[in-house]
């Protein structure tokens, strides 16, 4: 191949690629809740194969109406848990509001303490007035966001912004209540029909074999991922329910939404480039600027803790990881959110994955795989 075909060949392919996020973009703006019911409605068909196929083994009841009968429990299960969930959920944000405000309110009372040392230094006397009005008017400013409630503001208008798209479905009922019961009667005829589904769209690729094993690398290492991902954030929970509870038992804290804390900086913990200590961090630097110096080294020893069971733990459950680079999840995360929204911050980190599990066993070829990962490959 000369080197004009070459660079043809080089700018189709740029051009399929461009087609393809074009098309992608345009279908997660525009499209993607209308088609949601059944999507979410195949994923709850997929699950349910393996009981329906234990279930109608040894029986002869219809396997129509045994696939009725799954799909309706798991959706009366998956409506119960969000209902009684959702309300625990909203009842301890509200309670964590009053939490944080009331301690707002005394973390203010900390500036006045930083202003007055400041201006006791050598150096505030030996600067121009004009530089110590600037500094401590600034430490006032601070004082004052703290004591007006703005940060509360600012935090609660920050997760309406993030939770707008679900409150839209959720408040306009009849939408909701309309997609919701297709997708119940979607899950109820895609669980019965699963294998002439997933036969069909495999039959729409030129390679099944490679379909097929696609298919398997996607279920297999998504699958294991996910279920590995849970297991480490009921731990993590776990850990930090214990370690904040010992913390109120002793006296050092008095919060009583510690469930719902640690629920939370578990989800910040799974997000690449965060962890725990983006929240246990600086929530012990202000326990020891506030004096309370009891907290801040609990909190240090909770966060030394779960991190080194979590170092410990996340190889042995996630055994074939990814390693999708930090940068690359971070700029995943920031584009996503700019194009897509709340959801983004999910969806693109993601793909990003299965892309790159798809290139490294060799189905797609976007770019080269590194030796370590094709030695393993052909090993």
């Amino acid at each position: 191949m000369d080197k004009t075909q070459k660079r043809w060949s080089f700018i189709v392919n740029v051009l399929y690629l461009l087609i393809f996020v074009t098309a992608f973009v345009l279908f997660m703006k525009y499209a993607f809740w209308m088609v949601f019911p059944f999507i979410f409605a195949l994923c709850i068909a997929a699950l349910l194969q393996k009981p329906l196929k234990l279930l109608t083994k040894h029986k002869k009841s219809p396997k129509g109406l045994i696939s009725a009968l799954l799909s309706l429990l798991v959706f009366g299960a998956i409506i119960g848990v969000v209902a009684l969930g959702g309300a625990k959920i909203v009842s301890g944000v509200m309670d964590f509001v009053t939490y944080f405000t009331d301690r707002c309110t005394s973390f203010a009372d900390v500036f006045d303490v930083i202003k007055n040392a400041y201006l006791s230094l050598d150096i505030a006397n030996q600067l121009p007035s004009v530089v110590n009005d600037y500094v401590t008017n600034g430490i006032d400013t601070i004082r004052d966001y703290f004591l007006s409630g703005q940060i509360v503001t600012t935090i609660t208008d920050n997760i309406s912004k993030i939770i707008s798209p679900l409150s839209s479905v959720i408040t306009t009922v009849p939408s909701f209540l309309a997609s919701l019961l297709i997708s119940v009667v979607a899950t109820c005829f895609m669980t019965a029909t699963f294998d002439d589904i997933k036969d069909f769209v495999l039959r729409q690729f030129s390679d099944m074999e490679k379909a097929k094993r696609a298919k398997q690398i996607l279920v297999s290492s998504v699958g294991k991922m996910i279920k590995a991902y849970s297991i480490i954030i009921c731990i993590t929970t776990f850990e930090l329910f214990i370690g904040l509870s010992l913390l109120k038992l002793i006296g050092f804290t008095d919060t009583s939404h510690i469930l719902l804390i640690s629920f939370l900086i578990a989800l910040i913990d799974i997000v690449p480039v965060l962890g725990t200590g983006t929240v246990l961090v600086p929530w012990s630097i202000i326990s020891f600027i506030s004096g309370r110096i009891g907290m801040g080294i609990g909190l240090l020893v909770i966060y030394a803790v779960v991190t080194v069971i979590r170092q410990f733990m996340e190889p042995k459950l996630v055994a074939g990881q990814v390693g999708i680079s930090p940068v690359v999840t971070i700029m995943a995360m920031y584009i996503g959110i700019k194009v897509f929204g709340a959801i983004g911050i999910f969806i693109l980190p993601f793909i990003v994955i299965i892309v790159k599990l798809l290139n490294d066993e060799g189905i797609i070829h976007i770019f080269n795989s590194s030796p370590k990962h094709e030695n393993s490959i052909q090993k």
